[in-house]
């Protein structure tokens, strides 16, 4: 079947990507999940073979994964009603700020070692990161 059979012209291939991605909690899987992926190219098979095309869609979600996963399953960003502008920008800073703060920790002794569990520390004991500000040792 080619692209134009399915209203995509110009396609000269269209492929699946199955993915299994384990959740985790505190290092421990907590859920499995399986899901297939569909793409389309313009670059024909000899152009771009199944590892070119693999490599082509991993550095496309390579962002996403990254950053804003966090952003979207940690935090909920997408599902804030917030839609004045600068409180928006405002908030995505905090979040922002939230994740730097999270990552200079890791290093540390008795570091917490995911972003939801230190959100959940900072959140019943502030004074521990305020204080940090206070001493300048960040």
């Amino acid at each position: 079947m080619d692209g134009a059979t399915l209203g995509l012209s110009g396609a000269a291939q269209i492929f699946r990507i199955d993915t299994k991605i384990d959740y985790l909690r505190r290092a421990k899987v907590t859920k499995t999940t399986n899901h297939a992926r569909y793409g389309v190219s313009s670059l024909y098979p000899q152009e771009a073979g199944p590892e070119a095309l693999l490599s082509l869609a991993r550095g496309y979600w390579v962002i996403e994964t990254k950053q804003h996963y966090r952003r979207d399953h940690t935090q909920r960003e997408d599902h804030c009603l917030v839609r004045e502008t600068t409180s928006a920008r405002n908030l995505s800073l905090m979040r922002t700020l939230a994740i730097f703060l999270f990552e200079r920790q890791r290093s540390r002794r008795g570091a917490k070692g995911s972003l939801p569990d230190w959100l959940s520390n900072i959140h019943r004991d502030p004074n521990h990161l305020i204080g940090r500000f206070r001493t300048g040792s960040g």
